[in-house]
């Protein structure tokens, strides 16, 4: 599914390219999402998050997966920022170490039957366009039509910029987990899609 350009409000305003890739798409030139990771989290590719697995290695994983799309945001032909995620399958490993919140069901949060849970991977947005609102363009095509009746997220702990947008964009956060050994405690975070 690709998304039509949407065209300026005025002349001063960017264009904006907002299109749906599949994993063979992101597979046949991995380069700009690579490039554009390690340009955001410059700051922090020294832990463990962001090099065991590398970001390239999680990526290529990821768009091999059943359900796997990645969107990206263009302004004027730059990129802006993307998301990307597949389908968790029965048996995965998403939630192992799982601790929920008070109150939460953690049987219910980690239950995976076929088609459940789409597991948002990673979404980033480059320096120039942050706070220009390349999350609310992006992410609704992310998950328009998808069959799945909720979606997860984790977001590291010490990340408090992208939790609260997440939070105030209908995320629920549920509990908190180790995604790999020796990485940050990260939030676990779900929002219905249906």
């Amino acid at each position: 599914m690709r998304a039509t350009p949407a065209l300026a409000a005025d002349p001063a305003s960017p264009v904006w390219r907002i299109e749906n890739l599949t994993g063979a798409d992101v597979l046949a030139d991995t380069s700009p999402w690579v490039k554009a990771y390690e340009e955001v989290y410059a700051h922090a590719l020294h832990l463990p998050d962001h090099r065991e697995p590398t970001f390239a290695q999680r990526l290529a994983f990821s768009a091999r997966r059943d359900g796997f799309r990645l969107t990206s945001c263009h302004a004027d032909g730059v990129l802006a920022g993307f998301a990307y995620g597949y389908t968790l399958p029965v048996g995965t490993g998403w939630w192992n170490g799982f601790s929920p919140l008070p109150g939460v069901d953690s049987d219910e949060v980690t239950a995976e039957r076929p088609g459940r849970t789409f597991a948002m991977c990673e979404g980033l947005v480059t320096e120039p366009f942050r706070g220009g609102g390349v999350v609310e363009r992006a992410f609704p095509l992310l998950v328009q039509g998808r069959p799945e009746e909720r979606v997860a997220g984790l977001v590291a702990e010490t990340n408090a910029h992208a939790l609260d947008l997440v939070l105030r964009n209908g995320w629920t956060h549920v509990g908190d987990v180790e995604p790999h050994p020796g990485w940050r405690r990260h939030h676990a975070l779900l929002m219905p899609l249906r």
